[in-house]
């Protein structure tokens, strides 16, 4: 049967097809829904119409609370359309806290504020430059160049910010995002602001890049660059200089949602929500043509247009991977065709070794995803399909509401930002594992290969030549141990998400284990794989955190991690070992770990959640001496 012809397809109504979601009880098709209509025409209007339906879910529709304040040195509160609308397309349901424009001191530096009686998940500091430091600003010409004045202002205010900031964290335990200072729509002196010997540019770039510096200092705080953001839709578009006036709002409305969505990147990142997996189709996508029909020497890939816009996405592709993004191809294409164009295409950016999974075949795109997250033991909800094709998007929609769709452009060149537009697979910080993550996909297919050729499952064990370290969590551990409780679902007996700050007030702390696995093979350094925090109470070691990443689930780490639990609550002479199973959608493979390893049940409560106990006096549980004990 003949498919429809690209762009054939009419155009879906996003507002119909969202509240027919909602109506029979569809989310993660809604949640969909609502971030495609936002995407393709974020009104104002539209960004109403998708508020009012979140909070007509009310608190128990099904989405992830996350609680925002609002600080602000001007008039913000036209945003609320905008960043709850986007929060129900991320799944969250936001709810906010806002008091009056200019509060910013005053809430962060009283204890009895509004703001930690709220007591916020995500807390945001938006300031203007000319509210915050107008030497900089209007005042620029008045002040004398070879005076230290506008010198002197500028570190008063960084100073200021920063301190806020570690104000605020000693009071309150959660993330703080701060805006840096925009540029102005016209500079002081005008064109000959740069050969001044202190330019407004150069001063105010000098104050973003000191204020990023002394902000990376305060555990947990975090700067948007609000600056690289209003320069990218341009000075002119961003604000609106009769509502600056008349009411002190001077981000034009149809701003709101651009603002929202750069929010939006950081929330999902400290939910454990950016994407992990970026799943590709080839024809059209990858290249220009069908490679089928064209052959090699006719696709479009190449130096000169469109074969160089197609050169340029493969090269954002790439970058993604080296950021830590597993990629893999899920194509409707002859599998000979396809690595003829990997092995012999000379502008080929991207080579099979990139790929942690590869579906190449003639059946349809969904179950090709199926497949690719059940071999990298991932979740659907964390994959981005791409493809050109509208009617191979919303086929995959349809099927699999929960992975994230992006329908490419008819145009090459829009390519890119149709891929990075959304921020979707932006994370806090990169480690080595990020950037290794590639390679790492790699060794875990080695090491599934080598389970299929051997004798016995002991037999693969030894064969592997595992090597197991623990460590302390310390400084330079302490960023992936808090990314791995925020971004790992299925192998965590809590699921509890931890901040680089609730770590470190953990740290250090006489009646707490915090640990870090690691686990080499013979294919190479797997990183750090697992985390456990414990907690001495009483006559127990009480496990709080228990978690270990897909890549080395099946090799019996878990067992090696409890043993070492064990072995850590007889160093300090207690006598059980306990901990909590809190069952999730997600969490499946980690719902057996205390009864296949000996611990009894003492309770459990309507949601399933359950508590575990292992008398150490009794039954300890050994190491398995297939692994090598590292440093």
């Amino acid at each position: 049967m003949t498919e429809p012809a690209r762009g054939a397809a009419t155009a879906p109504d996003r507002r119909g097809e969202l509240k027919a979601h909602l109506a029979e009880g569809r989310l993660s098709a809604a949640v969909e829904s609502a971030r495609l209509l936002l995407n393709e025409q974020a009104s104002v209007l539209n960004q109403r119409l998708v508020r009012q339906l979140a909070d007509g879910l009310g608190a128990d529709g099904g989405l992830k609370p996350l609680k925002v304040a609002l600080l602000s040195s001007f008039s913000i509160e036209f945003i609320h359309d905008a960043l709850v609308a986007q929060g129900f397309a991320n799944g969250l349901r936001i709810e906010i806290y806002q008091p009056g424009f200019g509060q910013v001191r005053q809430e962060v530096l009283n204890p009895a504020s509004g703001l930690y009686a709220f007591a916020p998940d995500l807390t945001i500091l938006a300031v203007e430059g000319e509210d915050w430091l107008p030497e900089l600003y209007g005042d620029f010409m008045s002040i004398d160049p070879a005076s230290p004045v506008l010198a002197d202002a500028a570190q008063r205010c960084r100073q200021e910010v920063v301190e806020l900031a570690r104000q605020f964290r000693e009071r309150h335990g959660k993330p703080l995002l701060v805006h840096n200072l925009a540029q102005p729509l016209h500079r002081a002196a005008g064109i000959a602001d740069l050969r001044l010997v202190q330019s407004q540019q150069a001063a105010l770039a000098t104050f973003n890049r000191e204020l990023s510096d002394g902000l990376a200092g305060v555990v947990d705080a975090y700067v948007l660059d609000y600056a690289a953001l209003v320069a990218q839709h341009g000075v002119r578009q961003w604000y609106d200089a009769r509502m600056r006036l008349y009411a002190k709002a001077p981000i034009s409305a149809a701003m709101l949602g651009a603002l929202t969505r750069e929010y939006m990147k950081y929330a999902r990142a400290l939910n454990g929500m950016s994407k992990k997996c970026l799943v590709l189709d080839l024809d059209n996508t990858m290249w220009g043509g069908v490679i089928g029909e064209d052959g090699l020497d006719g696709i479009q890939l190449g130096a000169n247009y469109p074969g160089s816009a197609f050169v340029e996405f493969q090269r954002a592709v790439r970058t993604l991977s080296q950021r830590g993004v597993i990629l893999a191809l899920a194509s409707k294409n002859n599998a000979a065709d396809v690595d003829a164009v990997f092995a012999q295409h000379p502008f080929m950016q991207l080579k099979p070794e990139h790929f942690a999974a590869s579906q190449v075949h003639w059946e349809p795109k969904a179950e090709s995803l199926k497949r690719i997250a059940k071999q990298l033991s991932i979740g659907l909800e964390h994959m981005v399909f791409v493809d050109d094709n509208p009617v191979e998007c919303e086929q995959v929609r349809r099927e699999l509401p929960m992975v994230t769709v992006i329908q490419l452009p008819k145009r090459p060149e829009a390519y890119v930002d149709a891929l990075l537009e959304e921020g979707l697979f932006d994370t806090l910080g990169l480690s080595d594992e990020d950037r290794r993550r590639g390679a790492l996909y790699q060794q875990r297919a080695q090491a599934e290969s080598m389970r299929a050729e051997s004798g016995s499952i002991e037999d693969y064990y030894r064969s592997l030549a595992m090597e197991l370290s623990v460590l302390p969590v310390d400084a330079a551990s302490l960023a992936r141990t808090a990314q791995l409780t925020q971004k790992t679902n299925q192998f965590n007996t809590t699921t509890f998400r931890y901040s680089e700050a609730d770590v470190a007030g953990r740290m250090g702390a006489a009646d707490w284990e915090l640990l870090t696995v690691g686990v080499r093979d013979r294919f190479g350094d797997n990183g750090i794989v697992g985390i456990m925090m414990a907690q001495a109470q009483g006559e127990q070691l009480e496990i709080d955190t228990f978690l270990l990443s897909c890549r080395v689930i099946g090799r019996t780490v878990e067992t090696a991690m409890l043993a070492q639990l064990c072995e850590a609550a007889a160093a300090r002479g207690l006598s059980r070992l306990s901990g909590q199973l809190r069952p999730t959608a997600k969490n499946m493979p980690a719902r057996d770990l205390f009864e296949r390893h000996g611990f009894a049940k003492q309770s459990e409560d309507e949601a399933g959640n359950s508590r575990w106990v292992l008398e150490l006096r009794e039954a300890a549980i050994p190491f398995p001496d297939w692994f090598d004990r590292g440093g």
